[in-house]
């Protein structure tokens, strides 16, 4: 028995990757409040809008589908039991709920936004009452379908290791001890450590992976909506009423969630197997990576490779919430874009970093025994070429994410270009741009942002 402390502290050595999984559940809370929050703030924009409804809906919904590992985040194992009564119906129910209702509201993009083949669907009857409609027939078809054979997972129990040396036993939660539970228990022999890890049959649970599966496939078909909406080329008709989609950031959005979604499930259904003697992997699978008595060092690759996937999922969802917020707003949040791109760097300089780190100490690990050496290592070769490092990253989001400036940014930079002609600044013209400043109320870090923006492609140029 580990007390909630016993059980981070245990998370974090170097046989659980140094708490990667519980980082990543941490990063599921992260996006999943933070999606919740641009809702929010979508909705709070025009609420009497019908399109920022569905969008705000939308963002929950996908909110609840990154937050799959939110319950992760607390201790999992037996003493948490009445806890997890509860977490694990936000983990299965409530999560393949969302996956339900984001397949519906994919299928009502062509209501919100004109699609030429499919004008019929544009309308504004449709508008008023799609956005909430869909979500509630989501959970119709969820509430008589859960409890249909391949749509619930039967049987459930914890495998113990109470103490080093000794055996692991089984303690039930639901159902009953099938098999494949005590051939895990076997396999494991005698325990390396104190751990317990939940074991179910997911065997018996086809229709939730093929409801997984069929999300990100009709994301894909969302994703070729938007691109035929943004390559029409016809009259938007009435005001306010025609929208066709032309931002290429929605577009940047969707292209990276079904990427990153697509990623995770040609991982699982493609490269495990392939390293898996052609076997699709199962929940007890990993668990024999993990703590199998004849577990190897390739075993230990398979389980890295099972966690890191899982981070995917998160990642997709919340670049897409960007994304799709900064396209639908049309940059009237000031300085979107540039937050985001802030964002993308540190994330993407963070996340590289500690993917090194973990590869570092592994392999470390495995040829001297001293793992931490390797990441320590690693991590300040890492840090020591931060510059150019964040160069290459800022070369990136440059390429995915479009500068987009408000209509007093746009005006502040042609005057600051007309005075840069000379490349010089000089004190008359520093007057009437700070006055054009503080007409368009922009304040002086965001002046040094745009002139710096402004200098560097100057200089590239």
């Amino acid at each position: 028995m580990a007390s909630a402390l016993e059980f981070y502290i245990n998370a974090f050595d170097a046989e659980d990757f140094y708490g990667l999984r519980l980082i990543i559940s941490w990063v599921s809370v992260a996006v999943f409040v933070w999606l919740l929050s641009l809702s929010y703030l979508v909705w709070k924009a025009d609420s009497k809008s019908n399109e920022n409804r569905f969008m705000m809906v939308l963002l929950i919904i996908e909110g609840i589908k990154a937050g799959f590992l939110v319950a992760d985040a607390f201790p999992y194992d037996s003493d948490w039991e009445w806890l997890w009564n509860y977490l694990w119906v936000f983990k299965i129910e409530v999560f393949f709920y969302a996956h339900t209702a984001a397949i519906l509201l994919y299928l009502c993009i062509p209501i919100y936004y004109r699609i030429e083949k499919l004008n019929f669907m544009f309308r504004e009857s449709f508008q008023r009452y799609a956005w909430f409609l869909a979500p509630v027939l989501a959970l119709a078809i969820w509430m008589n379908i859960r409890d249909m054979n391949g749509f619930y997972m039967a049987d459930s129990a914890w495998l113990i290791c109470s103490e080093a040396g000794a055996q692991p036993t089984l303690k039930l939660w639901w159902g009953s001890i099938q098999p494949f539970m005590i051939d895990t228990m076997e396999q494991i022999g005698t325990c390396s450590r104190y751990y317990e890890v939940h074991l179910v049959d997911d065997s018996t649970a086809g229709g939730l992976w093929a409801i997984a599966l069929a999300s990100p496939l009709v994301t894909l078909g969302a994703l070729f909506f938007i691109r035929s909406s943004m390559k029409s080329d016809q009259s938007a008709g009435e005001a306010g009423k025609s929208r066709h989609l032309t931002s290429r950031s929605l577009y940047i959005g969707f292209l990276g969630k079904v990427t990153g979604t697509m990623i995770y499930f040609v991982t699982l259904m493609v490269l495990i197997p392939l390293m898996n003697g052609g076997e699709l992997a199962t929940f007890a699978d990993s668990t024999l990576w993990r703590f199998g008595e004849d577990a190897t060092s390739f075993d230990r690759v398979k389980y890295l490779i099972w966690t890191l996937s899982l981070l995917m999922t998160p990642l997709a969802m919340g670049f897409e919430a960007l994304m799709f917020v900064h396209a639908a707003l049309n940059d009237s949040v000031f300085g979107i874009d540039q937050n985001l791109r802030k964002t993308f760097r540190t994330a993407m300089f963070t996340g590289t970093g500690a993917l090194l780190f973990l590869t570092a100490t592994e392999v470390m690990e495995q040829v001297l025994g001293q793992g931490l050496i390797g990441g320590v290592a690693i991590g300040v070769i890492f840090l020591g070429l931060r510059g150019p490092v964040l160069s290459v990253i800022d070369g990136m989001s440059g390429r995915l994410i479009p500068a987009t400036y408000t209509p007093g940014e746009t005006a502040y930079l042609q005057a600051y270009e007309t005075a840069m002609e000379d490349r010089i600044i000089t004190s008359e013209e520093r007057k009437l741009l700070k006055s054009l400043a503080t007409a368009y109320v922009l304040s002086n870090d965001r002046v040094r942002e745009l002139e710096a923006e402004f200098d560097a492609r100057l200089e590239e140029e």
